[in-house]
């Protein structure tokens, strides 16, 4: 993915989120979310997060069948999450789609395009 293609889609998804207030990610019945490997660094994890509900519902397949989208209120995810990713060294993966490809940013960088 080149610096534009990462660019365009960090600034779509920041704008999508903006007017709805809402981010996404992938929750089991057991209170986890998806979470992956970085495609980018050894030994990080990356948690997966969408701008829109259909967007994440439409990874519910295959090994994330048994996940469903849950809703984290923006000012949630700026207060309480943005930290506690960071603590553990985690990055966020922004957008994965069926390519297996998504952009991954720390936390604390998303925090601040989205609070911009």
């Amino acid at each position: 993915m080149s610096d534009i293609e990462i660019e365009s889609q960090l600034v779509s998804f920041v704008e999508k989120v903006r007017v709805s207030e809402q981010i996404w990610a992938l929750g089991a019945d057991d209170g986890g979310f998806v979470v992956c490997e970085s495609n980018q660094f050894d030994d990080t994890d990356v948690l997966l997060l969408w701008e829109s509900q259909d967007a994440a519902q439409a990874q519910c397949k295959e090994e994330w069948q048994d996940y469903s989208p849950v809703e984290i209120n923006l000012d949630e995810f700026l207060d309480d999450w943005v930290e506690d990713l960071k603590s553990d060294d985690a990055l966020v993966g922004l957008n994965w789609n069926d390519d297996q490809v998504c952009v991954e940013i720390e936390p604390v960088g998303l925090a601040r395009a989205l609070s911009e």
